[in-house]
């Protein structure tokens, strides 16, 4: 027996697996982290924590990886292969692809380079006593770690470029307008390192996410095709 013979149910405990992680981590971070507004102003302002691209992206991994559940449980119940597990499974491709890994790239590449020259940049020491060490793993590095583990044990076609890559960089546009109306109904940056920046300063900054998310979506693809070969069909065929 190949690895390709068990990689079906080390995805699915991948999948089980995260979606414990992502989903108690979300829900511990809405419901029990409130951090005062004399340690972070932002914190309890206009937006909650939708304002937070971590908080997003743990939204994300949560749906992504119960939504996986859901496909792989589907033919458990419905054995007849069917257009809709096909359907499922065309979204579930897309969304990886597209958001899920990118964005966790992201997420855990930008918060701890940034960490690692001033991590008064994303998250002051003070933060430290109302956001656990474990949470800020979970939400910062598993994010990476997990969409890795999905991107090494199960195959997914990837969306043409133009598809994909649109669709990311809408996301990160909207993203982009959604924390500019956070500044303008509350007058605080979602982020210390903004406010360290003037106008011109933060416009390259913006400029520099996006052309380094675009990178992260162009890794993500040529990742799965380094992992998956350039016949994934056939490789689809032997683990199925």
């Amino acid at each position: 027996m190949g690895l390709t013979t068990y990689l079906p149910a080390v995805n699915i405990a991948v999948h089980v697996i995260g979606s414990l992680v992502f989903v108690y981590s979300v829900y511990f971070n809405y419901v029990h982290v409130n951090i005062p507004s004399s340690v972070n102003p932002i914190d309890d302002a206009f937006g909650g924590k939708f304002k937070y691209l971590t908080f997003l992206n743990g939204c994300f991994q949560a749906v992504f990886f119960v939504y996986a559940l859901v496909v792989d449980v589907f033919p458990m119940i419905f054995p007849t292969k069917s257009s809709i597990f096909e359907t499922l499974c065309q979204v579930k491709y897309f969304f990886f692809a597209s958001i899920a890994f990118p964005l966790s790239m992201f997420v855990s590449t930008s918060f701890w380079s940034l960490w690692f020259i001033d991590r008064n940049l994303v998250m002051p020491k003070d933060i430290d006593l109302y956001f656990p060490q474990w949470l800020n793993q979970t939400m910062h590095t598993f994010v990476f770690v997990f969409a890795c583990l999905e991107m090494v044990t199960a195959y997914r076609p990837y969306p043409a470029r133009l598809y994909g890559m649109v669709t990311h960089i809408s996301f990160q546009l909207s993203y982009l307008i959604w924390i500019h109306i956070v500044y303008s109904q509350c007058h605080i940056w979602v982020y210390p390192i903004l406010t360290q920046l003037n106008l011109p300063l933060r416009c390259l900054f913006f400029l520099g996410t996006f052309v380094y998310t675009s990178v992260l979506y162009v890794i993500g693809e040529y990742f799965n095709k380094l992992v998956w070969g350039y016949q994934p069909q056939k490789i689809q065929d032997k683990i199925q």
